[in-house]
């Protein structure tokens, strides 16, 4: 299970506060990875991951936009990226493959990157405009 450290922090309460969210639903995806009933819920937990991050996503570009942030189109792209790859997991799951492993690998790997290492790229830049 992931577990939220002041470390994560992106000293931005809003988008925070949204990461916390993040890391529950990927605690979900984790609670579900040893369940039997896995695949009944699997689609449900990928779905409500796909329709958090396009919500956070928007919060953080918007920002982007309004700050300038010089790395909006870069940072702008790996939301894309994964947000496909989620999606590609969805279809995967409707053709009957059971993707909770790379799912679980990705999302986990995904989380810790991008949290850990992008998003701290725009703290500066964010707190230079007021944004705490």
């Amino acid at each position: 299970m992931f577990q939220w450290t002041q470390e994560m922090s992106v000293n931005v309460k809003e988008i925070d506060v949204q990461h916390q969210v993040f890391v529950g639903i990927i605690n979900e995806l984790l609670g579900i990875y040893d369940q039997v009933a896995r695949r009944a819920v699997l689609d449900a937990v990928l779905a409500k991951l796909r329709s958090y991050a396009e919500f956070h996503f928007k919060t953080e570009e918007k920002y982007f936009i309004l700050f300038d942030y010089e790395e909006k189109i870069e940072h702008t792209l790996e939301h894309r990226a994964m947000l496909a790859k989620i999606e590609t997991y969805l279809q995967r799951f409707e053709t009957g493959e059971d993707v909770t492993d790379d799912a679980f690998r990705f999302v986990v790997d995904w989380l810790s990157v991008h949290l850990m290492e992008h998003d701290k790229k725009y703290v500066a830049c964010f707190n230079a405009h007021g944004l705490y």
